[in-house]
């Protein structure tokens, strides 16, 4: 099957980026742990100068998963992943383009070295991720989470993307994405614009739009994680109608079928990895140890039916709300009314 041909343009750009080296994101270290940011220090410093992601999404309580990440170009996320997951668990990278592909086999061992592992349990391989099955032969439920960093944005069918994502993800197994994100839709005549596209501007969904396509997908509702500005120059911001844009991480889960329970007060028992005292779910709640929370039948329902299963103590209450489906624009612009502005992931000049 023939890509399409923003998807060829993309493709071209970052191979072509991946030896200039003339481009990079920044890393969203105030959303990981002290142990996420010493391993993202240790990467090879060639991984990290081919970084273009928006913002590390790395997800708790993973040892011994099988876990896919979508689009992990020059390999950052799944070398960090690699080390969380240990020796039991297995980190596979997909990416379209093959320079990237090739520069994240090529610090494979390193990696692997660095972590202490006697076997690799790291793999890449290249491809289009509107094809998980028909590129790379992966079947159905096949792994307990699957990442996406800075991807969807530039992905032409978004629909077929997520679709591919939610079939080979196994029941009870979470997506962590974090991608680019408008405020409103670009002009017509841009929407197509090869350099638009290329920095994940023209094809980045807007708000509520990406809440329907996860419901769609057939996810639960997502729980904003993290959310740093895209910094974008007067001449782009000119073009594009005023419209702005941001990176966002958002975790969301396929439920088993039939999995229900109703609202309940649960509490975190402190036992995840890195997480001893707390463990913080997304950007409005944050569970403390020992410290009972009364959560809506959704989440409760998330808890119990996940791998979170056994990190939590369970009393049914009656309703309850949690909050989720934050908006990432509105959530900033809190954050620096209080004088706490996020740094910008990346810049387009």
């Amino acid at each position: 099957m023939a890509d399409h041909e923003l998807t060829k343009k993309v493709k071209g750009f970052y191979n072509d980026l991946v030896l200039s080296c003339d481009f990079v994101c920044n890393v969203n270290e105030p959303d990981l742990t002290e142990e996420e940011r010493e391993l993202v220090k240790k990467l090879h410093p060639e991984t990290m100068k081919r970084y273009y992601g928006s913002g590390l999404a790395i997800p708790s309580h993973v040892e011994g998963c099988k876990i896919l990440d979508v689009g992990s170009g020059s390999g950052s996320l799944v070398f960090v992943l690699s080390k969380l997951v240990g020796p039991k668990g297995h980190v596979t990278g997909v990416d379209i383009t093959p320079n990237l592909t090739d520069i994240s086999r090529k610090y494979t061992k390193y990696h692997c070295d660095l972590w202490g592992l006697s076997q690799p349990n790291i793999e890449f391989h290249c491809g289009n991720a509107e094809r998980l099955k028909e590129d790379f032969g992966f079947k159905e439920n096949s792994f307990d989470i699957i990442v996406s960093n800075g991807v969807l944005c530039l992905c032409p069918n978004k629909e077929k993307v997520l679709a591919s994502i939610y079939s080979t993800l196994k029941e009870g197994g979470e997506f962590y994405l974090n991608d680019v994100y408008g405020s409103r839709q670009a002009p017509e005549e841009y929407k197509d614009d090869f350099k638009f596209w290329d920095l994940g501007l023209t094809g980045s969904q807007v708000w509520p739009e990406f809440g329907e396509s996860m419901k769609s997908a057939g996810f639960t509702t997502p729980y904003m994680t993290m959310a740093g500005p895209v910094d974008v120059s007067d001449e782009y911001t000119a073009k594009l109608q005023g419209a702005k844009y941001v990176c966002a991480g958002h975790r969301m889960f396929k439920l088993p079928k039939g999995a229900h329970r109703g609202p309940a007060k649960v509490t975190y028992k402190g036992n995840i990895a890195g997480h001893k005292d707390e463990f913080k779910w997304d950007v409005d709640l944050t569970f403390k140890t020992g410290t009972p929370m009364a959560v809506d039948a959704e989440l409760a329902t998330i808890l119990a039916f996940t791998r979170y299963k056994d990190c939590f103590d369970f009393e049914d209450v009656t309703a309850t709300i949690t909050k989720r489906a934050q908006n990432p624009f509105t959530y900033l612009e809190e954050l620096a009314a209080k004088g706490k502005p996020f740094p910008y992931i990346y810049e387009v000049k």
